[in-house]
């Protein structure tokens, strides 16, 4: 295939945009027209909760135009996606359903972390400075519509990320019934965004030097338009202040634009101001742009070069530091299941995300010591359940609590979770908290005792060899209280051998 039309459709909570592209591997990606149409759904949810039927039947009518549009390019390959929009509302299974109905159409409700996710993709892969970019202090505000989500990256890696609900559209509605009241309104606006961005900058900006702060979101792109002097084909562009200025006064002159970016342009300024950062960058980067990166990747094999999966890992391994949890043990443990991951796939017939699964469990599953040392592995549950980890959906990181939760006996029944999983779902959290147990008992006493083995198939027993001159008794006799488990769904009973590789006679001592 030489090249494929796609459509991305993104309802958002105060637009509804179709941008229609060409992507090829050898081209990359190219816009070919973008369609947007303003709605109220954010108005609706923000302020009642749910998505009355007149927006509903506008979302119906404008994506019924936006297939007539997508019909004259010719395209055969598309995705509608939303977000905070829409996820929050009451309603929410509703309002899909009837645009099921009425248009054909499909959504897919992303969860915050997967959103955001996309969105830095988008950006990696549009923007070739990016990587040079983040290997120095940079925050990223990505400023939704319901939401900011602010990212902490620093030698090349993601260190941090939080989500405030300070998005544009919800400050908007919250604040706009007080708007006559005020002395200022841009006062009151500054006053509201201020208490979480002061809490954001102890917790994570205490230690943090941040060069660059790169804005991106739904109303940027506009604001991006309106304060620079000439279009740029740089996807990002710093902005000083006087340039700054000058497009605060162009904005004002358009009351129903001063509308949608007033928030976004006090956030900026305050954000700004905490990071004292040396440049900001606007990004042309849409939510659409985001959808077209995802689907380049899957079909036509065009990735970025930075390492996203890197992105997760990293951030995972920095919320156990804030545990206070081992490092050392975790960095054991997690050598020790990769191993077992990886010598017995035809066991267990797991793929790579399965893989990064596992290890984000190994990383997080004694965070909850911090809280309460004796009831860890539930702690460790509940921190998991209430954090965010940025590039996994909700169900991912539900399965990664689930894993980390049980530690004794047999994993819990299916139909006894809370959460929607599908049985598939299920079975692969049996294996991996399998997979935990069988590595995380190779390292009870938090000594590193066993840092490598040699692991094979031998008459249905799974060999472990560890090579170590120190005495693993307390891991020999857990060990064997792990078998029966592993053996009950992988079908095989590991043994443990040790081998004493400065003994005598390289001796193996079989237990």
């Amino acid at each position: 295939m030489a090249y494929f039309t796609y459509a991305a459709i993104d309802i958002g909570p105060s637009k509804l945009t179709m941008k229609i592209y060409q992507v090829s591997r050898t081209q990359g990606i190219r816009d070919l027209t973008q369609v947007r149409q303003p709605i109220s759904l954010g108005s609706d949810v923000y302020s009642t909760g749910s998505v009355s039927y007149p927006t509903t039947e506008e979302i119906c009518h404008t994506l019924n135009d936006f297939k007539r549009i997508m019909k004259d390019y010719g395209v055969k390959d598309w995705q509608v996606y939303t977000t905070s929009g829409l996820r929050e509302a009451k309603n929410a299974m509703i309002v899909i359903d009837q645009i099921q109905i009425q248009t054909g159409f499909t959504v897919k409700i992303l969860s915050n972390s997967e959103a955001r996710f996309l969105y830095y993709r988008a950006l990696a892969i549009k923007d070739p400075n990016f990587n040079k970019i983040i290997e120095q202090g940079t925050l990223i505000a990505d400023i939704g519509g319901g939401s900011v989500q602010l990212s902490i990256f620093d030698k090349g890696k993601l260190q941090a990320t939080q989500n405030l609900l300070l998005g544009s559209t919800r400050i908007q509605e919250l604040l706009q019934a007080m708007e006559d009241q005020a002395y200022d309104f841009y006062d009151l606006i500054d006053e509201y965004v201020e208490k979480d961005l002061m809490a954001f900058e102890k917790i994570y900006l205490r230690d943090a030097k941040i060069k660059n702060l790169i804005i991106m979101g739904d109303v940027i792109p506009e604001l991006y338009t309106q304060i620079t002097a000439e279009p740029s084909a740089a996807i990002t562009v710093p902005v000083d202040k006087k340039t700054f200025k000058k497009g605060l006064k162009l904005i004002k002159t358009n009351s129903e634009l001063a509308k949608q970016v007033t928030p976004a342009i006090i956030l900026v300024r305050r954000i700004a101001h905490m990071t004292r950062c040396e440049q900001v960058l606007l990004s042309r980067v849409e939510f659409c742009d985001s959808m077209v990166a995802e689907a380049a990747e899957k079909k036509a094999k065009l990735v970025s070069s930075h390492d996203f999966t890197g992105d997760i890992l990293s951030a995972s391994e920095n919320m156990a530091r804030r545990y206070k949890t081992d490092m050392n043990h975790i960095g054991n443990v997690q050598n020790l299941a990769l191993q077992f991951f990886d010598k017995i796939k035809k066991l267990h017939g797991l793929g790579r995300r399965e893989r990064l699964l596992l290890q984000i469990s190994v990383i997080l599953h004694s965070c909850g010591a911090y809280i309460d040392s004796i009831d860890t592995r539930e702690c460790s549950y509940q921190i998991i359940m209430s954090s965010e980890i940025i590039g996994l959906s909700h169900k991912e990181r539900a399965m990664i609590a689930y894993i980390v939760r049980y530690k004794d006996g047999n994993f819990p029944s299916y139909g006894s979770l809370d959460e929607d999983f599908t049985r598939q779902d299920y079975i692969t959290m049996t294996k991996l908290n399998a997979l935990l147990r069988i590595a995380n008992v190779l390292d009870k006493s938090n000594r590193q005792k066993i840092e490598n083995v040699s692991i094979s198939l031998k008459d249905g027993q799974l060999i472990v060899t560890a090579d170590t001159m120190a005495d693993i008794t307390l891991e020999q006799g857990l060990f064997a209280g792990k078998a029966t488990a592993f053996q009950n769904i992988f079908g095989v009973k590991p043994v443990l051998r040790q081998k004493r590789s400065g003994g005598r006679h390289g001796q193996i001592r079989k237990i």
